[in-house]
């Protein structure tokens, strides 16, 4: 063989190897990118870049909602249905995954950009003040908010290395599409629970619980964070950008369990909570309330069911509340309000001193609103 056809050959065996690499992502798509580029949910799942088709779906279909959800991982609970009581708009829910709030501005400017959007509800954790640096690659900004190419995005997700998509030939990780709506499908999740409560809430809620707890007292007066000087530019962008587009803004610090503040709870946090009230108001359902005090009420050791994101916007729209749940919070009472955290949470930490953990509410306690029949 000449050295003419040897590299005629070498160049078409490349070809034939990059072409069915490329097939081969397409068809598995193991990203969810090729399934999120249009916008449309074919089979988007909590495990697919979301970002993706979060912007898309506004770019394309913006004017399709009056208004929009943006948050990370707990705000992906709040349904469209239940949010139209609010106000009766029709909401999109633009969660995603380990989100910050410079993407959350990202995603509001696109919507102030794209729609004629009467609404933005932004939705806290918490957890924010730990994504400002993320890995991974479905946790990256997407090319449609950055600047850079969307075409040399696109060819690098068809060239991505193939055994992720031979692995998911192999050992498929099924999840329930995402509602149309954009929030999360927990059909799974409710089985499984429902099956026997008590142990799913052993295994995914509270198996870390006295490490949890241990971590959070010991570190509460010295953690520090970084990210908030960012945190709270970038939530003053957001106001000022819906006060520019006259834009209504509600933000919300939603429920979360007593068995996931291990990374961020304590006198930094705090602070930064009576900060976010010198920028706006928001309500807060943070608090160590008997809803989060009850790992019944949470499908993992972070996230809440449906219907405690019900009861928050319940306890919002004046529908409905449970004692102690939910606060709005002002400049005017911020402090007063973290004063009384504070201490609750001192008594807390006496408690696990003393015994070496806290009490949980249980299964038939009044606080736990998961109950099947109900």
């Amino acid at each position: 063989m000449t050295a003419k056809k040897w590299t005629i050959s070498f160049l078409i065996i490349i070809l034939i190897i990059l072409t069915g690499i490329a097939i081969l992502n397409v068809v598995v798509d193991p990203y969810g990118y090729f399934d999120a580029v249009d916008g449309i949910n074919t089979a988007i799942n909590d495990n697919s870049y979301i970002r993706v088709l979060k912007g898309k779906h506004i770019e394309k279909f913006g004017n399709n909602y009056d208004a929009y959800l943006l948050g990370g991982s707990k705000g992906g609970c709040y349904t469209s249905d239940k949010l139209k009581e609010l106000d009766g708009y029709n909401y999109y829910n633009t969660y995603i995954t380990c989100g910050n709030f410079e993407e959350y501005y990202i995603y509001a400017k696109l919507i102030a950009e794209e729609t004629e959007a009467k609404k933005i509800i932004v939705n806290l954790s918490g957890f924010e003040c730990l994504f400002d640096v993320r890995s991974g690659i479905k946790q990256q900004t997407p090319a449609m908010f950055t600047g850079k190419s969307e075409v040399a995005e696109f060819i690098s997700f068809l060239f991505k290395n193939p055994s992720l998509s031979v692995g998911e030939i192999m050992n498929p990780t099924f999840d329930y599409r995402q509602n149309d709506d954009g929030s999360r499908n927990l059909d799974s999740l409710y089985e499984k629970y429902y099956q026997d409560p008590d142990k799913y809430v052993k295994e995914e809620c509270i198996y870390d619980l006295n490490k949890n707890l241990k971590e959070m007292f010991e570190k509460a007066e010295t953690r520090t964070f970084s990210s908030f000087p960012n945190d709270i530019k970038y939530l003053r962008k957001i106001v000022e950008l819906c006060e520019e587009n006259n834009i209504e803004l509600l933000v919300i610090n939603t429920a979360t369990p007593i068995t996931s503040r291990q990374s961020y709870e304590g006198e930094a946090y705090w602070n930064f909570l009576a900060q976010v009230a010198t920028v706006t108001d928001y309500w807060d359902f943070t608090s160590y309330n008997d809803i989060n005090k009850n790992p019944y009420n949470f499908y993992d050791d972070a996230h809440a069911f449906y219907e405690v994101i019900d009861l928050v916007v319940d306890t919002i729209n004046g529908a409905n509340s449970y004692e102690g749940f939910g606060k709005l919070v002002t400049k005017d009472n911020v402090y007063e309000y973290l004063q009384e955290r504070r201490a609750d949470f001192y008594e807390l930490k006496k408690e696990y001193e003393e015994t070496g953990t806290i009490t949980l509410n249980g299964y038939e306690h009044a606080s736990n609103l998961v109950k099947k029949g109900e």
